[in-house]
C-alpha cells in the first residue's frame, strides 16, 4: 500500500471526560483492474477509541475515487456519536466539508 496523503488527528471527549485520539485517513487513488470493470479505489480509515473501520471511496478515475473517500469521512465517524463529543482543535467542526446530494 502507497504512503498515505492525509491525516487527521480528532479528540473525543467521553462523558468522564476523559479523551481519545481517533484517526482519519486517507491514501492515494490507486487503479484496480476487476473482471466486471476497471475502477480505482482510494482507501479511508477511521480508528480510535477500541474501534477502526477502513472502506474505499469508488471511481471510474482517480478523482471521483478520491472524492468519494473525503465523501464518505462524516459517515464513518457517525459510529462515535453514542460514544461521546467529537472535535478538532477543541472546537466542534471537524474540518470536513459537509456534502449536500442535490440535483443540478
Amino acid at each position: 500500500m502507497p504512503d498515505m496523503i492525509a491525516e487527521r488527528t480528532l479528540e473525543l471527549t467521553l462523558p468522564s471526560g476523559t479523551q481519545e485520539s481517533i484517526r482519519v485517513r486517507v491514501w492515494p487513488p490507486q487503479y484496480r483492474p476487476r473482471p466486471s470493470a476497471p475502477f480505482w479505489e482510494a482507501d479511508v480509515e477511521v480508528a480510535g477509541a477500541g474501534k477502526a473501520h477502513k472502506t474505499q471511496g469508488v471511481g471510474i478515475d482517480a478523482f471521483q475515487a478520491l472524492y468519494s473517500a473525503l465523501f464518505l469521512i462524516p459517515a464513518m465517524l457517525a459510529i462515535y456519536e453514542d460514544d461521546g463529543r467529537l472535535s478538532w482543535l477543541d472546537e466542534p467542526w471537524l474540518g470536513f466539508p459537509e456534502f449536500k446530494l442535490t440535483a443540478p
